[in-house]
């Protein structure tokens, strides 16, 4: 036998013990560890049970139904609605309208700092015009609030006047004022 012989099979053997250990190795750890897994991680749907259990009977927090009276929720509902339809709507060459348009709508605190800080339009966004407008539910542990999505579908224009189809999602948040309802903060595409 050639030397290279006796190395290609002393190489052989090796390979070939490697991968027996190896593959008995993962074979008596492969069932323990997949019934570990079991004992460790329930079901999605146990754990779902487990947490409506616990909520069962108890006031959600982050539920503004439970605590806010269906008038109370529609008015605001409506609020945000129409604020969102006035503030959304910027126009490039009157910079402060949309603020003049959303004042029946905010408190006087947040009117005042948007009045100060005056918004200006860019190359690619001088006019927006909303079109539809659409208001969901949103989650929201804070009491003293009621908070609602505005989704705002419109057409954004720049400055040489061709427009393009933008949507926009405003957290609108609404605290009861001395005359009603009034929207003390707005969040406009907040990141996931």
């Amino acid at each position: 036998m050639s030397v290279r012989q006796k190395k290609f099979i002393v190489l052989l053997s090796v390979t070939v013990f490697l991968s027996i250990m190896i593959s008995a190795f993962t074979f008596k750890q492969q069932p323990a560890s997949s019934s570990q897994e079991e004992k460790q991680a329930p079901s999605s749907e146990s754990v779902q049970e487990d947490k409506e259990v616990m909520v069962e009977g108890k006031e959600n927090p982050y539920d503004q139904t439970q605590r806010n009276t269906k008038e109370d929720l529609q008015s605001t509902k409506e609020i945000a609605t129409e604020f969102v339809r006035a503030f959304a709507s910027f126009n490039g060459e009157n910079p402060s309208e949309h603020i003049e348009k959303a004042k029946p709508y905010m408190s006087e605190e947040m009117y005042q700092n948007y009045k100060d800080q005056k918004e200006r339009g860019t190359l690619t966004y001088d006019k927006v015009v909303p079109e539809t407008l659409q208001t969901t539910e949103v989650s929201n542990d804070d009491s003293d609030v009621i908070q609602w999505n505005v989704v705002m579908q419109g057409k954004v224009y720049d400055v040489e006047g061709k427009a393009q189809l933008e949507e926009d999602w405003y957290l609108v948040t609404l605290k009861k004022q001395n005359d009603g309802y009034k929207v003390v903060g707005v969040r406009v595409n907040l990141p996931n």
